[in-house]
């Protein structure tokens, strides 16, 4: 027992995410070279590798089927139904703001997916108690007069969320605080949002189309937080907030406002002039961020 704590305090790992890999797996992340863990991917047949810094360090750690199959049980808690919903959208989110990628092969009816069986990989995504500079954001929102939001966009890896989680602590803190609620969807933005001073409100694991119309009708917000925009539903929820007059800061992925503006969801809410900035964010590989704003008048030229 003392050699296995030996192993796990060294690891940047949480808890719960510690007592669902087995000691071998925990052991080769540690000698893998990486400072820390952002993501963990895990594939049958194949090394697991771990990224860090934009990074990836590969071990020495192949699984085979039952490995993967009993680390997906344990994180389910032993129940694969009761997380079946989430499984078949391609992913499962623990406690903590973990969020784990599910791949595998999938059931099809009617068009839906109704299941999800013969796992070959997990990608387990880790949050970090990190803080990044909000204030340009946070200045840049306090400095409309037209109550538009905010569209930060970057490739997926990069760091939207643990910006967002920053802006949502800003926002709702200090003299200026405002009426914050964080759509927290796939429990993963709602992680270190605590404080007794913050006048935040987290609603997880909601659909964001309902969220979004609960914070606006509901909960008085007077900024609106959420993740991973891009759908017709997202679309016309925002809509509907912004002519209440509720401004939202929400993240989407692509490395481009050009690309952005390829999803015709987004498209929509560029023409109707719903942000008054676009930030596409970059990372160097000691997890420092840099900012590069645009703002709407700018991109009229882009429909």
């Amino acid at each position: 027992m003392q050699s296995i704590k030996a192993v796990y305090s060294s690891l940047d790992l949480p808890e719960k995410l510690i007592a669902c890999l087995p000691i071998h797996l925990t052991d080769a992340i540690r000698r893998s070279g990486a400072p820390t863990a952002e993501e963990i991917r895990l594939h049958r047949g194949r090394n697991a590798t771990v990224t860090a810094g934009g990074r990836n360090y590969p071990t020495n750690m192949t699984l085979n089927e039952s490995e993967i199959n009993d680390i997906l049980h344990r994180m389910c808690g032993g129940s694969l139904y009761a997380h079946r919903h989430t499984i078949n959208q391609g992913y499962l989110s623990l406690e903590g703001g973990i969020r784990v990628g599910v791949c595998g092969s999938a059931a099809i009816e009617g068009g839906t997916i109704i299941g999800i069986s013969d796992i070959t990989g997990l990608i387990i995504r880790i949050p970090h108690r990190q803080r990044v500079n909000a204030l340009p954001i946070i200045e840049k929102l306090h400095a409309s007069s037209s109550r538009r939001g905010i569209l930060i966009y970057a490739p997926p890896g990069v760091g939207k969320t643990t910006l967002l989680r920053t802006v949502a602590i800003e926002a709702a803190s200090g003299a200026d605080a405002l009426r914050t609620v964080v759509v927290d969807t796939r429990e993963e933005l709602g992680y270190t949002l605590d404080g007794s001073r913050l006048t935040l409100d987290v609603l997880l694991g909601y659909p964001r189309d309902v969220g979004i119309e609960i914070a606006v009708r509901s909960l008085g917000a007077e900024l609106i937080i959420c993740d991973e925009i891009g759908g017709g539903r997202d679309a016309r929820a925002i809509l509907s907030a912004a002519n209440c007059g509720v401004p939202l800061i929400a993240s989407a992925h692509a490395a481009s406002i050009e690309e952005l503006l390829r999803r015709p969801a987004l498209k929509l809410l560029h023409e109707a002039e719903i942000f008054e900035s676009y930030v596409g964010i970059t990372r160097d590989r000691i997890g420092g961020f840099a900012y590069r704003f645009t703002d709407r008048y700018a991109e009229r030229s882009l429909r």
